[in-house]
């Protein structure tokens, strides 16, 4: 009895809900053990396990933002692509596909209420070895501090940034990677500031040419620590990604070539460049009681041209299991000209999302993509 009084209403509530959590349908379990079982078996001895509480207040809330024009459309369903210089931010497994020449991509977000979403990212494989670096900026604008009687006291600007490094190796089916962050957030205008890190894991696996598989835990271990005369840390709440990818061609492309050696002909078959790739992810945050599942399509009719979408089918809406929340969705289309006479090619990214903060719930973006 003396336990149970020290808890507080809101500590009540969340027991309460903790409790309706447990005795939800079989088949979200299911889908819950499918998607987070391996994850959670193997760095069990480096994840502390936490109380979920709903709503929590996360440090560095940006990071979980889903960054670049391209997964954003495809809702975060991405684990298993990251294809592209953005991959590092998801998996940096993905960073040993990278194409042998060197690529940059930028991407910006358009908010409201003062706010921007920014981020630059390079990407480049060496054989079976790829490496990355990236920016990831978000600011919340100018807003008015006040004392504790509500009197103006200055105007005041948040700045945030990650800078990010990783690398990876991969054989014939599998990658490994390994991500490093480093954090800085600054209260402009008051002199307090912090700085952290943070570090990303992730394996990428191709099953027997059919598909995809990505497994990722970003932020792991990752602390920011502020100049305030307490030294407070904030911890940062990681999260664990797992997806698969599957692309259907469109077009076969079969070249024909006769051998040097015996004069036979020999045939090769070149990768589609028109498809259809569906991708469907899981995700679970630190500090939320349900997991959200995204699926994501990209089609590739003619190679100058991609339309994207994605949506979430499942997933927590305010510590609810809903199906499709509508929590997080997404809708983009790609432009790939062909520009002669430039030493790069070029892919331009437009994608709308959702943002509960915009009056509209809507928030538009673009990406960059050069390839040398």
């Amino acid at each position: 009895m003396q336990q149970f009084r020290k808890f507080g209403f809101v500590e009540l509530s969340k027991l309460v809900k903790m409790i309706q959590f447990k005795r939800l349908n079989n088949y979200r379990h299911f889908l819950m053990l499918f998607c987070l079982f391996f994850p959670i078996y193997f760095l069990q001895p480096t994840i502390k396990l936490n109380a979920q509480i709903v709503n929590a207040g996360l440090g560095e809330s940006y990071l979980i933002r889903n960054v670049g024009a391209r997964s954003l459309a495809l809702a975060g369903a991405y684990t298993a692509i990251v294809n592209e210089p953005f991959g590092l931010f998801y998996n940096p497994a993905g960073l040993s596909f990278q194409s042998g020449q060197p690529m940059i991509a930028t991407s910006y977000s358009i908010l409201q209420l003062g706010r921007t979403h920014s981020a630059i990212a390079y990407s480049q494989s060496f054989g079976n070895f790829g490496v990355g670096l990236g920016f990831n900026s978000f600011s919340s604008g100018t807003f008015t501090a006040r004392d504790v009687r509500g009197n103006p006291i200055g105007n005041l600007s948040d700045w945030q940034f990650a800078l990010n490094g990783g690398a990876a190796y991969s054989t014939e089916y599998a990658s490994i990677g390994v991500g490093v962050k480093y954090l800085s957030n600054s209260l402009t205008g008051s002199g307090i500031s912090a700085n952290g890190y943070a570090i990303d894991l992730g394996t990428k696996f191709n099953v027997l040419d059919l598909f995809s598989f990505g497994l990722a835990v970003r932020n792991l271990s990752g602390m920011i620590s502020w100049n305030t005369e307490t030294n407070h840390q904030d911890l940062l709440p990681y999260i664990i990604s797992s997806g698969v990818a599957m692309e259907f061609p469109l077009n076969v492309q079969i070249t024909q070539s006769r051998s040097s050696l015996t004069g036979e002909l020999e045939t090769s078959t070149q990768p589609a460049t028109r498809y259809l790739l569906l991708s469907f992810d899981g995700n679970l945050t630190q500090h939320e009681l349900n997991p959200t599942f995204t699926l994501g399509f990209e089609l590739v009719p003619h190679e100058i041209i991609a339309f994207r979408g994605g949506i979430a089918v499942a997933g927590d809406n305010l510590g609810i299991f809903k199906l499709f929340p509508m929590t997080v969705w997404g809708g983009g289309i790609s432009l790939r000209p062909t520009l002669d006479g430039l030493p790069f090619t070029t892919h331009f990214d437009y994608t709308i999302s959702n943002d509960y903060l915009a009056a509209n719930k809507i928030s538009h973006h673009l990406s960059l993509i050069f390839q040398f």
